[in-house]
Order: structure tokens, then sequence, then C-alpha cells
């Protein structure tokens, strides 16, 4: 599908406005109040002015489609913030389109070194959605942001000039291709949590925490049951990567992880996994446990699959692709 970027222009400012104040765009924004006419123009006379600004329309089929803005340029061989959002809310793809152009025209015509973005916590999908497009969570600010009385987290993430050249823009060329052989694949497994691999695990690291193991205790700190260990996840995980999905010789790189709510000793739980992004031999994986209709554990795996691939081993768990 033909795209492009160009620089936004005068009459482009009452499109620009009607999308900035569509709700499901405001809401994600640090500026989420309804932006009046003046504010724009404001907003407009003072980017128009800033030698670090770029504001550009994205297109489609040479009819406009968003807005990609970046900020803090410091020149060639430096820094840019960048941020976007869609005007055509119903066309799949679009934010896929959005961000490889993007990242084209920030590391090919600015020629950064360093391209950064900021994303509010409660908008993880588009954390993900960065990280498939190989962008790397650096950190997070935390309660660094306040709406109504509440504070949210803000994740920073970041992309090298190195990084897009070597991997990033040959992935994302083989994905548009069809070449990713990974990229939405999915693994369900069950996920041991007897009393007996509790026990074991309580065993090998240690861990004796009377809650994991005193069903008095537990319902004492107020659950309902014994609480199984946060981090039995990691190794489940550890073991799938190694053994079932990718296989033999994977390399488990990092893992974030977010416990939601408790897993309980001794009740069903899943574990769901499903391959985001695949840049070069890296494979971003996103990391679901539930446990009676609960999302209990959340985050993302990187792993590297060996030159030459895997031979994929899987037998119990159910492998498929969502694409």
């Amino acid at each position: 599908m033909n795209s492009s970027l160009r620089a936004m222009v005068e009459n482009d400012l009452p499109l620009v406005l009607s999308w900035r104040n569509a709700e499901d765009v405001r809401k994600n924004m640090y500026t989420s109040h309804i932006i009046t006419e003046q504010e724009h123009r404001s907003w407009w006379d003072a980017q128009q002015s800033n030698p670090a600004s770029r504001l550009l329309i994205f297109e489609i089929a040479g009819e406009p489609a968003g807005v990609v803005t970046f900020s803090n340029y410091t020149g060639e061989g430096g820094t840019a913030t960048w941020a976007f959002y869609s005007g055509d809310r119903t066309r799949r793809g679009v934010g896929s389109m959005m961000e490889r152009s993007a990242l084209e025209y920030a590391f090919e015509k600015l020629k950064v070194r360093r391209l950064e973005c900021e994303v509010l916590s409660f908008n993880r999908a588009v954390v993900n959605f960065h990280v498939k497009h190989g962008f790397t969570i650096e950190g997070v600010f935390r309660l660094a942001f306040k709406r109504c009385d509440e504070y949210f987290d803000i994740y920073r993430l970041s992309m090298l000039a190195d990084e897009w050249t070597k991997h990033v823009k040959p992935a994302l060329t083989a994905m548009a291709d069809g070449q990713a052989s990974f990229v939405g694949k999915e693994l369900v497994s069950e996920l041991d949590l007897s009393t007996a691999a509790v026990s074991a695990y309580a065993a090998a690291t240690g861990d004796k925490n009377p809650i994991h193991s005193d069903v008095d205790y537990a319902r004492a700190m107020g659950f309902p049951g014994r609480v199984a260990h946060g981090m039995l996840v990691g190794t489940e995980l550890s073991r799938i990567f190694s053994s079932d999905f990718p296989g033999p010789g994977t390399i488990y790189v990092s893992q974030s992880m977010e416990f939601k709510a408790p897993l309980f000793v001794d009740v069903q739980a899943q574990i769901k996994l499903k391959v985001i992004s695949q840049i070069g031999r890296r494979l971003y994986v996103e990391t679901h446990v539930h446990q009676d209709g609960r999302l209990c554990v959340t985050g993302i795996a990187v792993l590297m699959i060996p030159k030459g691939g895997v031979a994929n081993t899987t037998s119990s768990a159910v492998l498929g692709n969502s694409e």
C-alpha cells in the first residue's frame, strides 16, 4: 500500500484538531482535555518556529491518515523524541505503517543516533506495539504523571541507529514480505502449581515463606489458600523456551513480569505465549498466565534463537499461528 510522510501545513490544522480531540486519542496523551482552536493555533505557531520540532502528516494513497511528530531533535548524529496518532482507526495495519515510516524518517532523513518515545503505563498495548517494532524498554518513571488525582508510570523506550540498520529494518522488511517464520506463533501450556511443584521450588531456592506452605498462615494474610511463588512462573517459562518453544539452543535474554493477581497452589493455571515480533534472531514473546479466568501474570520475554534455527520439540503444548 502506497504510504508516505509529508510536512504538515496550515490547511491541515482543522483535520488534525479533529483527530487530536477524538476520545480514544486524548485518553492516551499527556494533554487529555478538549483542545480549543486557540490552543491548537498556539501550538502550531510555537512548533513552526522551533528548529527541534518536525510536524508530519502520514498519507495513504495521497489521503491524510495520521500525524507523526518529532521533538527535541538535536541534529544529525543526535537524538529525537517521537509520537504519533492515527486519524484512520477503521483500517487494519495503519499503526504499523506509520511506525515503519517514522523509523525510516528518523534514521534515514533526520539521521539520529538514538530515537526515544514515552508511553503512559495504562496504555500497555502501545508499549508492546513499540517493542514489536524493535524498541527496547529502558526504564520506567514511577508515578511520574498525574491525571485526575491519580498517578501513573511512564514507560521510556528507545532504538539506536545501529539497531535499525542491522536488525530492525531487515526484520520489518521480512515481516512485510511474510518471511518472519515465528511472528504470530502461539503456545498454550499447563502450569504445574501442585503442592509437589511448589515444595520442590521452595527446596531448590530456599524460599520457605509460610504463605506458600501453610494454609492457615495464608488465610490469616487474607488469601483463600496457599500462594505459589511468583518466580516459579519464570522457571516454567525457561523450561518451555528451552525444550518446547522455540526449542533447544534458545537463549533466554530478558523477561518483564507484572504480577496482577496471586496464583494459588493446587489450582489449575495456564501459560499463554505469543510471538509479537522477530528482529533477526531475537524473538519478542508476550507471556501471560491465567488462573480461574483471571490474568495473574503478564510480561514480555526476549529470546535469542540459535543460528540456523531450532528443532521444535513441542509435544504436550498446543502450538499454532494467529496470523
